[in-house]
């Protein structure tokens, strides 16, 4: 009777222990890249062969957990600017943003253009490049962003 006894209190104490790994095993991976990166900006926009103008100043990044796995919500923040909002699509420290159109003002008139941006986790610092390119008659103008900087 002793034996069944100690035979069930063992068996009810391995099947209470915790199975699995660790809780580092519940971490999500995207949480490495969240907070708030300040940058440095840096801009061109080039009509046909030409250098129209060139624009820079600071500004912030904000990396926030998105809906899907691999998602962040990344919000571009600039002072006198409203803020814009983006998913980004990570593949392991690399990121694009998940659109393809933007506006791009050219005088006082907004073009639909093609829109291409892409950017790079390394440790604490972030970079970011955004392409608009438009073709009206004939001539291309693409505006190019840079963005570079260090989570606070």
């Amino acid at each position: 009777m002793r034996l069944i006894v100690t035979l069930f209190i063992l068996a009810i104490s391995i099947s209470a222990c915790k199975k699995g790994g660790s809780d580092s095993d519940n971490v999500d991976p995207r949480e490495q890249y969240y907070g708030i990166y300040d940058v440095d900006y840096s801009s061109k926009t080039i009509v046909g062969a030409i250098d129209l103008n060139e624009d820079s100043g600071k500004g912030i990044l904000t990396f926030a957990k998105g809906d899907a796995a691999n998602e962040l919500k990344m919000t571009i923040e600039f002072t006198g600017f409203s803020s814009t909002t983006d998913v980004v699509k990570l593949d392991g420290t690399k990121f694009t943003v998940n659109r393809t159109r933007d506006q791009m003002r050219l005088g006082n008139k907004d073009y639909d253009a093609e829109f291409l941006s892409t950017g790079l986790f390394e440790g604490k610092l972030v970079t970011l490049t955004s392409v608009n390119t438009v073709n009206q008659n004939g001539t291309v103008v693409k505006w190019t962003r840079s963005y570079k900087g260090n989570r606070r």
